[in-house]
């Protein structure tokens, strides 16, 4: 039964994909014109060109790293305030109203003081990054913090378990579905973060190859390259879909 019902989701998935390229071809005929809207042939042209030219790899890993690097900071940062705003309830009242406002703040508010800092480069993306992510992972963090039974406190204290086992055993099985759920919803975050910041501060990336080949209205690029982005970003969130069941399951082995 189940392998019918996953092979049923698979045949409607594949319908969706039908269908999204049918609309793409309807939307592409209606408007006539490849430097408005290509067709996916054109696009999908320039995108093996891309391939077989090397010219996709370079931009692609150079995002990546950037996003990646944004991410690893906020995880820092974001576990250890997390920890500390879920501990104290007078230091969580204390740094809320500042995480929602930075929760809050489009990127491009950013632009300025980035550029003002550091002009146009890698550390204005991934600090964009990291500042567009850390709000969730503290807030996330703080809350399995929150969540902790304080009756298992109790009873680790009575019976003298170590802080280790306590902070291993209780504080952190108790933040990880909360830190593993905003992990979820920051790879997202994190890639679309990325290619915005790149296009609009960056010297090299994804984001900076649509602004070029944008500014020489070269369409058919623009869309290859947005493909690669959206391919990309999904391809990450299976991945770490799959990482996540792993270490559900080796944890509660």
């Amino acid at each position: 039964m189940k392998t019918f019902l996953q092979n049923r989701k698979r045949v409607f998935f594949a319908l969706g994909l039908i269908f999204f390229l049918l609309c793409w071809v309807l939307i592409s005929k209606l408007i006539a014109s490849d430097l408005i809207f290509p067709g996916p042939m054109p696009v999908f042209r320039k995108l093996i060109e891309l391939v077989r030219t090397g010219e996709l790899f370079v931009p692609l890993m150079k995002t990546f790293v950037k996003a990646l690097l944004g991410m690893l900071l906020a995880l820092g940062v974001g576990l250890v305030s997390g920890f500390i705003m879920g501990s104290s309830p007078y230091f969580y009242e204390l740094v809320k109203p500042l995480a929602m406002a930075l929760r809050s703040v489009p990127i491009v508010s950013w632009l300025s003081t980035v550029i003002l800092l550091w002009g146009i480069g890698w550390k204005g993306p991934t600090f964009i990054v990291f500042i567009s992510l850390l709000p969730l992972i503290m807030f996330n963090v703080a809350e399995g913090v929150r969540s902790v039974d304080s009756k298992l406190l109790e009873v680790a204290r009575v019976y003298e378990v170590s802080k280790w086992r306590v902070f291993k055993d209780v504080y952190l099985g108790s933040v990880l579905p909360f830190l593993l759920s905003s992990i979820d919803v920051s790879i997202g975050v994190m890639w679309k973060s990325a290619i915005v910041a790149e296009y609009l501060v960056g010297d090299s990336g994804l984001g900076v190859q649509i602004s070029w080949s944008k500014f020489y209205i070269d369409t058919p690029r623009v869309f290859a390259y947005t493909i690669t982005a959206v391919v990309c970003g999904l391809t990450l969130e299976g991945v770490f879909s799959l990482m996540q069941r792993r270490v559900y399951s080796t944890w509660r082995m």
